[in-house]
């Protein structure tokens, strides 16, 4: 059943945990290109080659470039080289901004094609604007028989000129800041075009489902938002280790399956209630079978000190690149 999810966020220079500044450590837009890509893309800054040609699950991906720029930007490695380079002669460069990056869901209904077809959609949407676009689509092995397609999209920064990159367009940074600040509007715009795609790409598939990208509050549903464990927490999930966000889904479900008791239990609303009743039926029914799944914890089998000595053993038997 389709879903709606989407994280739009930018990617710094610095890399930060709890908020505080890592030392010594950066993140590198071509890194990030080459991981979602799934290519093999040579870091000019670092003099690394950053190669994830052999990574699973990437179906596709490929540049949008917008009208007058030049012909090399179509080019992954020449072009996240250049985000780099071009952050590197800025007077912030420590600081540096230096993508942005976007991931939604794929409805599960549409095949491969079809979900190309719609983030390819959505990553038009940000070229018309002048941004230069890299769109993938990942469809990686389904788990439990369930599909889990994908697509992230990264997004560069500052206006196209015939020659290269110029000044940071700030008009653009409204979408990318958090629901609540000033621009919070920008966001839910972004949003709702995620969705409108969406719909579109289903209902050109034959499909009656539909997504909707505002929350439980905004359309009037008692019911808490679920947990997005993530792709950390769902492969620790699976090898046994708890964590706070499966802890949370779990704590969640509990508590919606009681406010969904509650509802079916009040007969005195009216039609109002009934149609509420409705809504938690038909959101529940999908809902509870996604988060069943994510949040089942299995018992391990062998301890936490010897899965660390195998993903050292693991680690050390990686053929150099």
């Amino acid at each position: 059943m389709a879903i709606y999810h989407a994280s739009m966020k930018i990617i710094g220079r610095q890399v930060k945990k709890g908020g505080k500044v890592v030392p010594g450590r950066h993140n590198s837009a071509v890194a990030a290109a080459a991981y979602q890509g799934g290519l093999k893309l040579r870091d000019e800054r670092n003099h690394e080659i950053e190669d994830y040609s052999r990574k699973g699950g990437v179906a596709f991906t490929t540049i949008l470039t917008p009208e007058g720029a030049p012909e090399w930007m179509g080019n992954p490695e020449r072009l996240w080289n250049a985000v780099e380079a071009r952050e590197d002669a800025s007077n912030r460069h420590q600081k540096a901004q230096l993508a942005r990056h976007l991931d939604f869901a794929l409805p599960t209904e549409l095949t491969e094609e079809q979900n190309q077809k719609l983030a390819l959609a959505v990553g038009g949407e940000f070229v018309k604007r002048g941004m230069v676009a890299q769109v993938s689509v990942h469809e990686p092995e389904p788990k439990n028989g369930q599909r889990n397609p994908h697509s992230h999209i990264l997004i560069t920064m500052r206006e196209v000129t015939p020659d290269g990159f110029g000044k940071k367009n700030r008009e653009w940074n409204g979408g990318w800041k958090a629901t609540g600040a000033p621009d919070g509007q920008t966001l839910k715009r972004w949003r709702k075009m995620i969705a409108d795609h969406t719909n579109v790409a289903l209902e050109e598939g034959g499909f009656d489902t539909r997504v909707d990208e505002r929350s439980y509050k905004d359309l009037g549903i008692d019911r808490i938002p679920t947990v997005h464990l993530g792709k950390e927490a769902t492969a620790m999930q699976q090898r046994g280790e708890g964590t706070r966000q499966g802890k949370r889904q779990r704590v969640v479900s509990v508590l919606n399956t009681a406010r969904r008791d509650d509802a079916l239990a009040d007969d005195s609303g009216g039609d109002g209630a009934r149609a509420q009743r409705e809504i938690h039926e038909k959101t529940l029914r999908a809902s509870r079978r996604r988060e069943a799944s994510q949040s089942v914890i299995r018992k391990p089998e062998t301890s936490w000190q010897e899965r660390q000595q195998k993903r050292q053993r693991d680690k050390s038997s990686e053929p150099e690149r």
